[in-house]
């Protein structure tokens, strides 16, 4: 009686813990471009930015993805062989424990 209570706890838990996918749509008038290179992307539990190269005119574009999809066209020109084959790093806001850990590292630094 004992296993089948926590196999069914289990299977409620697991059922609970669904994978849902979201496909974020840009609103009609944004200009998002259609060919691109990640640049770098960042983001926290609720916020998604991402800075990609635009290929039809070399422009630095964010697209920032949260409750509303905005893209920013930078007016800033890059060359796109400086970033072809590159490896998309991402970072995201640090953890709690993370900053703490950094805190106490630059002060012992400044000893």
């Amino acid at each position: 009686m004992r296993q089948l209570f926590f196999i069914v706890l289990l299977a409620i838990f697991a059922g609970s813990c669904a994978i849902t996918q979201t496909t974020v749509t840009p609103p009609p008038n944004a200009n998002v471009p259609k060919h691109a290179v990640f640049i770098s992307q960042s983001g926290t539990q609720n916020y998604l930015m991402q800075t990609v190269l635009d290929l039809k005119n070399n422009e630095m574009v964010v697209l920032s993805y949260n409750y509303l999809s905005t893209v920013i066209r930078t007016g800033i020109y890059l060359n796109p062989d400086d970033y072809k084959g590159g490896q998309l790093i991402g970072t995201d806001a640090p953890f709690k424990e993370e900053v703490e850990e950094n805190k106490t590292e630059t002060s012992e630094k400044n000893k």
